[in-house]
């Protein structure tokens, strides 16, 4: 089985709880419509959010941690120790694999059955991936370095975690490489764990609905490149029009 961990903002640091809440709704609906039904959500947050779908497969875990104030570290801190303890809800499923998921993000509904066909593989990274800026008509493929820029990004066999034995127990080390989604594979390599490439696009990075702790948009590949016009038109032959299939697949919707 696959456990998806998702840590949620608080709503007392929300722009918008609205927001949120729209954000979380449409991607625990992406999550939830898994070709394979062997999975279960586990959703860490302070305050459950104002949503109106239903499944029975999502858990959540309401935590009273200090709420972190609008500082980026304390936020990151923050979700780092909530998606601990989404780890550590998640033996209640003895899942053979974990994948930590941002609220905000969209996934395939290929990740529980390709997952779950390989139950003994260490885990995969997300190398390729979309990224979608919110309202947009077009969608960026990420056909490398996805696991860089978004947290939706690894899938972990649960038994590698290394998680502390008591739940209220949070070490810092431990926080800061469950924040730090890029370093993962390279911290299961240095403890003889290889993990592997996904082999087909697993997620869509959402940017531009302002509520991303931090964020790469469109406008930085440019300007990280600004000087090189082959860059440019390199680039923006990776942006395709948003269809139906990959709305389909990733479940990703025009938010009200």
């Amino acid at each position: 089985m696959l456990v998806f961990v998702i840590p949620l903002k608080s709503q007392q640091v929300a722009k918008s709880w609205k927001n949120v809440s729209q954000l979380f709704e449409r991607c625990l609906r992406s999550i939830c419509e898994q070709t394979d039904t062997n999975f279960r959500v586990v959703v860490v947050c302070h305050e459950k959010p104002d949503i109106k779908f239903n499944h029975p497969h999502v858990n959540y875990v309401e935590v009273d941690f200090p709420i972190p104030d609008r500082n980026i570290l304390q936020q990151r801190q923050d979700k780092g120790k909530k998606i601990i303890k989404g780890l550590m809800y998640a033996r209640h499923f003895s899942p053979t694999h974990v994948m930590i998921v941002d609220a905000d993000d969209c996934l395939s509904g290929r990740i529980a059955e390709f997952t779950n066909q390989h139950p003994n593989v260490n885990g995969w990274y997300l190398n390729k991936g979309y990224v979608y800026q919110e309202k947009s008509a077009f969608i960026y493929y990420r056909k490398s370095h996805f696991h860089s820029w978004c947290g939706t990004c690894n899938i972990l066999k649960f038994d590698t975690c290394n998680l502390p034995s008591k739940d209220d127990d949070y070490p810092e080390d431990l926080v800061n490489l469950y924040i730090a989604h890029k370093k993962l594979p390279e911290f299961m390599i240095k403890k003889g764990l290889v993990i592997e490439e996904l082999p087909f696009i697993g997620a869509v990075y959402i940017i531009g609905n302002g509520e991303n702790i931090y964020q790469k948009g469109f406008s930085s590949i440019h300007n990280e490149n600004k000087n090189k016009i082959f860059f440019l038109l390199k680039e923006a032959l990776k942006f395709r029009p948003i269809n139906s299939s990959i709305r389909k697949e990733f479940g990703v919707y025009q938010l009200s």
